[in-house]
C-alpha cells in the first residue's frame, strides 16, 4: 500500500508540471499563390496586348476600336443609322465563327450554331441572361441589328485558363466574327 500511495503520489506531481511551450506551426499562406497567380494574369495579359498590337499594326486596311472593356473590334459591315442596340435581358438571334490569331478557322459558324433554329448557324442568345463566352456577351451590346464586326480577344475574355475542348487550348486568344441578325427586345415600346 505505501508503494500504491508513493507511486501515485509521483505520478501526481510529474502530471502537475508546467505546460511546455509549444512553437507555432508554420505554413505558406495562401496570399502568396494569390500574388503569384496576380503576377502571371499580369503577364499573360501585357503578352495578349503586345500581341493585337503587332495585328493591328499590320492591318491597313480596317479601323480598329480599343473597347473600355479590354477588346478590339473592327466593323466588317457598319450600319451607320440610328438603331437598336441589344440591352440585359434581350434575345439575339447571331452567328459566330472563331479564329486563332493567324486567322486559322477553328470553329465554323455551322458548328457553333443552333440544331433548333431555321438557319442551321444562327444562334439565340440571352443578353446577360445565360453562360456564354463573356466578351461575346459585351460585344454583341455594342452592336447593331444587321452588323457583322470580328472581334479581337484575350484569353479572358473568352475561355481563359480552362481553354474548350480539344481545339481551344487555356489562355488561347481569339478572333470572333459575328453576325447580329435579330434583336428581339425585351420590353418593347409602345
Amino acid at each position: 500500500m505505501k508503494h500504491s500511495i508513493i507511486i501515485i503520489l509521483l505520478i501526481s506531481l510529474i502530471s502537475c508540471s508546467s505546460p511546455k511551450a509549444r512553437k507555432p506551426i508554420s505554413r505558406t499562406s495562401d496570399t502568396t499563390f494569390i500574388e503569384e497567380s496576380i503576377k502571371r494574369n499580369k503577364a499573360l495579359i501585357k503578352l495578349e496586348e503586345t500581341l493585337f498590337k503587332k495585328i493591328i499594326a499590320n492591318d491597313s486596311v480596317h479601323t480598329y476600336i480599343t473597347s473600355p472593356n479590354g477588346f478590339w473590334y473592327y466593323y466588317n459591315h457598319k450600319i451607320e443609322v440610328k438603331a437598336k442596340q441589344p440591352k440585359v435581358g434581350d434575345e439575339v438571334i447571331f452567328n459566330y465563327e472563331i479564329r486563332d490569331v493567324k486567322n486559322n478557322t477553328i470553329y465554323t459558324k455551322e458548328e457553333l450554331g443552333s440544331r433548333n433554329q431555321e438557319k442551321k448557324e444562327d444562334r439565340i442568345l440571352k443578353i446577360d441572361g445565360e453562360e456564354f463566352i463573356t466578351g461575346l456577351h459585351e460585344g454583341l451590346k455594342l452592336m447593331k441589328q444587321g452588323e457583322r464586326v470580328t472581334f479581337l480577344f484575350p484569353s479572358n475574355k473568352v475561355f481563359g485558363a480552362t481553354g474548350f475542348q480539344d481545339r481551344i487550348t487555356p489562355n488561347q486568344s481569339l478572333i470572333i466574327e459575328v453576325s447580329l441578325k435579330k434583336i428581339n427586345q425585351k420590353n418593347k415600346p409602345k
